[in-house]
């Protein structure tokens, strides 16, 4: 019984805003007003580069991350928490990324995702969304590799992985439940140091040790500040 729910998939943006612990709440409540359908919030921190604080265990800043699937609202959405993050002073930063196919509920029959033929140019910013998922606690060793190699900063989300042995043969991967993962945005000429030295570390190098991809950001959106 489908209750005359059907869907469509379609290509879209993903809205990720990286703010302070509590802060994500109001940024939300902005994207709904602008036509936002819903999102998500994460908990995760970033390290601070200040040696002194790292030695005093007070290097981890708290934060909050949004995710968001936009279509044609996008822009309206991107203004909306760009204008709340200036009225209610809340620092962070925030990207768009291409989604090249999202499920999206109507009235009409479900089909299969369809290639973009309209020769459309995609906008890049210039810089990468690297992410690297290793097994907990391992994630402040990547920072510190990725850091040497030119990162400036990243941040960390507490995960939990989902692999099925199946996903073990292809990937390689292990099926430990924690997981962190690590977020940094780089600009595309430094992105590539940091992916090989990531890639080089002995641990990354054995089954089981993690995953390292990218992604083109399309937009930099800096929030407040």
């Amino acid at each position: 019984m489908n209750n005359g729910v059907s869907c469509i998939f379609q290509s879209g943006k993903l809205l990720m805003a990286i703010v302070g612990r509590n802060k994500g709440e109001r940024l939300m409540f902005a994207a709904k007003g602008a036509g936002a359908r819903g999102g998500t919030l994460i908990l995760g921190k970033t390290l601070s580069e200040n040696r002194f604080l790292q030695a005093c265990c007070l290097a981890d800043i708290h934060q909050e991350i949004m995710l968001i699937l936009l279509g044609e609202e996008r822009r309206a959405v991107t203004k909306a928490i760009q204008d709340a993050a200036a009225d209610g002073n809340i620092e962070g930063s925030a990207v768009t990324l291409a989604v090249s196919d999202m499920l999206v509920r109507t009235g009409t029959a479900c089909e299969a995702p369809q290639q973009d033929d309209t020769g459309r140019v995609i906008m890049e910013s210039g810089h990468k969304l690297i992410t690297v998922i290793v097994n907990t606690g391992c994630a402040e060793d990547v920072m510190a590799v990725a850091r040497k190699a030119g990162a400036r900063g990243g941040t960390i989300l507490t995960a939990r992985g989902t692999g099925t042995e199946e996903d073990v043969k292809f990937f390689g991967i292990s099926l430990v439940p924690e997981k962190d993962m690590l977020l940094i945005v780089a600009a595309g000429n430094i992105a590539p140091a940091i992916l090989e030295a990531v890639a080089a570390m002995p641990a990354l190098r054995e089954p089981g040790g993690g995953i390292v991809y990218s992604m083109n950001i399309e937009e930099f959106i800096p929030l407040g500040g």
